[in-house]
């Protein structure tokens, strides 16, 4: 017994010492030789000027740097790369909580040379817009033989935080169906509804830009439309004279009623920004944010073309209970100059009883629609997540609405009968609609 005991003792002693071998091949780690140096590198998250985490220790508890999670707070979990700027070779690749000794430091033996050292929390690189933050440091260095060479990596947001908030006012004076994009000028952009309303987004930092634009609409509550464009330009003696966008920047935009008459109304904008690296927040001077184009669509310069037209609309289209199409089916083709604002689709007759079975309301604007309504909607091939997205925006001026995937049910389950579909589009000035009747007829005997 005690020879078996022996040899067990002896293969975990062996087992133990190759996975300890084979974890520092995989990490980078014994590979230094006798021209060994060492790196001893201090890893912290930074956000508003605060350390959130240490390769040690989590310092700020969220009291400073909001909801963050913890993947993304915690240096632990972060990816650390370290690179031979000579050879490009990577030397050392792994999570940190690996990397750490027991000592909880990072400490790694390298050859002499030199380095480049990297740490980000996920792969954001080329992330155009997301709710994730992404942070990253990144640093050279060189290593001397038998030289502890100390590094700071202090990794700080990559990317551009945005946020969107509203007055009371604004509140008071509009509906809710607002829709603000935003957009770096470097193809990143979202919309901004009452649904995003107290969270941040995170955009890709363009390359030589300066500003941020903003297309607003909004409808007031006594169903007068306004679209406005805005450009918010990033003070030029900011950060000690650049005025480029850079990662850390986080641009907090406030929307508020302004200029209220008996006849007029408007919107004004406010902007905060802050470095988020040291922690120092600006207003944003009235003089740069530009507002182009007018308020109101009836306000200055010539007059706006408010003609809407439609092709294919109105139409009538016959079939027989049990067909699988419908005989000269044509999608309708909507051009509306100023943008459509609204376009309400109302079902009647025969087949709005039975909307049930496709959980569709019997009323629905496809420009303003919750995600349980724009999933089917989507699903049904009326309008593409890219479609919806500029016709949210009201900047959509030419638009398919396809009709197969809607009709193409009604003979399929309606025995006889008439159904109608009414199509109104508004573009804020004006408004039009047609109908589209479809018409069951029984099959012969029944």
């Amino acid at each position: 017994m005690k020879k078996y005991k022996s040899l067990i003792w002896l293969l975990g002693l062996m087992i133990g010492f190759s996975s300890c071998e084979m974890r520092d091949e995989l990490l980078g780690k014994g590979e230094a030789g006798e021209n060994a140096g060492t790196l001893e590198l201090d890893l912290a998250s930074i956000y508003n000027g605060v350390t959130m985490s240490r390769a040690d220790e989590v310092v700020d508890g969220g009291t400073t740097t909001g909801s963050f999670n913890a993947e993304d707070v915690n240096v632990d979990n972060y990816t650390l790369i370290v690179r031979n700027t000579d050879t490009q070779e990577e030397v050392a690749k792994g999570k940190v909580s690996e990397l750490k000794n027991e000592s909880g430091k990072i400490v790694l033996p390298l050859s002499e040379g030199d380095y480049s050292v990297i740490a980000y929390n996920y792969d954001g690189e080329n992330v155009t817009v997301s709710e994730r933050p992404y942070f990253k440091g990144e640093q050279t260095f060189s290593v001397k033989r038998g030289v502890a060479t100390s590094v700071d990596l202090p990794c700080k947001l990559a990317c551009v935080e945005v946020a969107l908030s509203l007055t009371s006012s604004f509140e008071e004076a509009f509906k809710d169906d607002y829709a603000v994009i935003i957009d770096n000028g470097d193809g990143a952009n979202q919309v901004f509804d009452k649904t995003s309303i107290g969270k941040k987004y995170y955009f890709q930092t363009p390359d030589n830009k300066t500003c941020l634009n903003a297309s607003i609409k909004a409808t007031t509550v006594q169903d007068n439309f306004i679209e406005l464009k805005a450009t918010i330009q990033k003070p030029a003696d900011a950060e000690g004279g650049e005025s480029e966008l850079e990662g850390g920047d986080s641009f907090n935009i406030q929307l508020t009623e302004e200029g209220s008459t008996e006849s007029h109304i408007s919107i004004g904008i406010t902007v905060d920004l802050t470095f988020t690296e040291v922690g120092e927040t600006i207003e944003i001077p009235v003089g740069n944010i530009i507002y182009n184009g007018p308020e109101n669509p009836d306000e200055g310069g010539e007059e706006p073309e408010t003609s809407i037209t439609f092709e294919g609309l109105p139409a009538t289209y016959t079939c027989t209970y049990g067909d699988s199409d419908i005989e000269g089916l044509q999608d309708v083709h909507i051009l509306a100059p100023n943008g459509i604002k609204n376009l309400n689709v109302t079902i009647s007759g025969e087949i709005a009883a039975m909307l049930v079975m496709v959980e569709l309301p019997e009323t629905f604007d496809i420009c303003n629609m919750d995600d349980d309504l724009k999933e089917k909607i989507v699903g049904l091939g009326l309008v593409t997540d890219e479609e919806y997205t500029q016709l949210h925006a009201g900047t959509c001026t030419d638009f398919t609405f396809k009709l197969e995937g809607l009709l193409v049910m009604i003979p399929q389950v309606v025995s006889s009968g008439t159904s109608t579909f009414n199509l109104s589009v508004s573009d804020g000035v004006s408004t039009k609609d047609g109908d589209i009747t479809v018409i069951v007829n029984p099959k012969d005997g029944e």
